[in-house]
């Protein structure tokens, strides 16, 4: 059915309507397309508030079903955009793993010059019975390390056996060359594994099974209980340090 003149401006205004109206729900879709949810919700809503007011203003059938597929179409073709554009979406950078990177740096140094600093004749001396010898306290700083990071931080499964720990810390621990390798090693390891990190991945949970409650933490708090460990292990070297060589001073406190 042919429409007269009465309907011709209505039609007119329909078609004006569309493309502005197409417009204003891209340019909101594109601004929101980081957030999946929101924008399904808008498009929908978008949608249905439009034909509700095709419903009220138009009259010619023909005419409603080809302003709404139009809608629909440009609609669709957003949605793609958008998706699209998320997928591209910039990693967002951790401000954390620059910090903390160069604090583990500064530690790493610090550990060094200890190890460095004891005769490799005095590793094996203790400071108690009951504690580690010094070399068995660099050893430790240093396999506690990589195991802490390659279970926790990336999440890979390792056999752990505290009776073959406890022997391995023994024999590296005998060995200045031996504990300096392993330090420098897995130091630089924690290192170029934060700095591969985004702020998500670190925000990502790993579970810590030593506990019987099994708590949960970010990655983040896992390197933040790396460094607590070192300067845990140091400091009890530190002593034996001391203790053995008085005469030599020992490496003095580093922040940075």
């Amino acid at each position: 059915m042919e429409s007269d003149g009465l309907f011709q401006p209505a039609m007119e205004r329909n078609y004006l309507s569309t493309l502005f109206y197409g417009i204003v729900v891209l340019k909101v879709a594109f601004i929101n397309r980081t957030n999946k949810f929101y924008l399904r919700i808008y498009l929908l809503r978008a949608y249905f508030s439009y034909e509700f007011k095709l419903f009220l203003t138009i009259i010619n059938p023909n005419t409603m079903k080809k302003s709404i597929f139009y809608f629909v179409l440009g609609v669709l073709t957003v949605s793609t955009i958008a998706f699209v554009n998320k997928e591209k979406a910039p990693v967002k950078e951790s401000d954390f793993a620059s910090s903390f990177s160069q604090l583990l740096t500064h530690a790493k140094a610090y550990t060094l010059e200890v190890a460095e600093a004891m005769p490799e004749e005095h590793y094996t001396f203790k400071s108690s019975d009951s504690v580690r010898s010094f070399g068995e306290q660099m050893a430790h700083i240093g396999m506690s390390n990589t195991f802490i990071l390659n279970t926790f931080i990336k999440g890979e499964k390792m056999d752990y056996n505290p009776f073959s720990a406890k022997k391995m810390e023994q024999e590296l621990g005998a060995s200045k060359a031996e504990v300096i390798k392993l330090l420098n090693s897995s130091f630089d390891d924690i290192i170029a594994t934060l700095d591969g990190m985004d702020a998500e991945s670190l925000e990502s949970t790993f579970v810590f099974f030593f506990d019987p409650s099994n708590p949960e933490f970010t990655k983040e708090q896992g390197f933040g209980f790396i460094r607590d460990h070192i300067t845990h292990h140091r400091a009890q070297a530190i002593v034996s340090l001391r203790m053995k060589v008085p005469n030599k001073k020992a490496p003095g406190y580093r922040a940075f």
